[in-house]
């Protein structure tokens, strides 16, 4: 009988929860009372930083040139293993 008073409390609990739920989330302005605040557009002040486009021109960024430095300098192409200095053959 203990775990069905336990299980009655809960699915009270659940029932009332979802009861809220509905409750709450289903309100809606139903006569149009609220105020909608209309948007308004604010322009910027009359500044030359707002004006005028800036004078520098585009620049690209520079070309990355090879990097051969860790390309198979020292060992002629082949991976290095754990035992060996040149690599499996």
């Amino acid at each position: 009988m203990l775990g069905l008073a336990m299980r009655g409390k809960a699915l009270f609990l659940a029932g009332l929860t979802a009861a809220v739920v509905v409750l709450v989330g289903c309100h809606h302005d139903k006569y149009g009372i609220k105020y909608k605040q209309k948007e308004t557009c604010v322009l910027p002040p009359d500044e030359t930083r707002y004006n005028e486009p800036p004078s520098a021109e585009y620049r690209a960024p520079p070309a990355k040139g090879d990097d051969k430095s860790l390309l198979n300098n020292q060992n002629n192409g082949k991976m290095g293993g754990p035992l060996t200095t040149s690599g499996f053959k």
